[in-house]
């Protein structure tokens, strides 16, 4: 994985005189090299990976009062600091390396993996919602990979049909739509 080229670069969280900090989740640019298939040649695509505020914070709970330091915010919304979620954020760049290995479902609107982890003794799903789009903005790259959200799942997430990941960068990096698997 290379140098940082676009994206949010999430500054430390202090809460209770503990700092928590975020330099894992630092954008940075990811070389995928597509094998080739059958009579089409291989393709090296430059990814630009950013993780989004959900990795590392949750929503308030009902009439939960919140301390002020608790809160993390970017441009878009405020949200309470979640240590769980950060110990688990910790992971995320290992995975996302390793998506081209998972079975990746296609919600329509995003795409997600589920990874059994185990923390502190316990073994649960941890969901890892992100989204791929051709890249304008950022210089270098041929795709932008957004983590929209990564945190354990209490639900399980019913889909169809897995899709490989480097079916979802091809058809984003042409222009094509991805169909809902049936």
């Amino acid at each position: 994985m290379g140098k940082p080229i676009s994206g949010i670069a999430w500054k430390a969280a202090t809460i209770g005189g503990v700092v928590y900090d975020l330099s894992h989740l630092a954008p940075h640019l990811w070389e995928v090299t597509i094998p080739p298939k059958d009579a089409k040649p291989g393709l090296s695509l430059k990814v630009n990976v950013t993780y989004g505020l959900h990795c590392f914070s949750r929503s308030p709970h009902l009439e939960e009062q919140v301390h002020q330091e608790s809160w993390y915010a970017d441009s878009r919304e405020s949200r309470v600091f979640c240590s769980l979620r950060w110990e688990l954020s910790k992971q995320l760049p290992g995975i996302i390396a390793t998506l081209g290995e998972r079975r990746c479902m296609h919600t329509g609107r995003e795409e997600f993996v589920i990874i059994e982890v185990m923390h502190r003794g316990r073994v649960f799903d941890y969901a890892v919602f992100f989204t791929v789009t051709k890249a304008r903005k950022a210089e270098g790259a041929h795709l932008n990979l957004f983590v929209n959200s990564a945190h354990e799942r209490h639900d399980p997430l019913q889909y169809k049909k897995p899709i490989s990941f480097n079916f979802i960068l091809l058809n984003r990096y042409q222009g094509k739509e991805i169909k809902m698997p049936r």
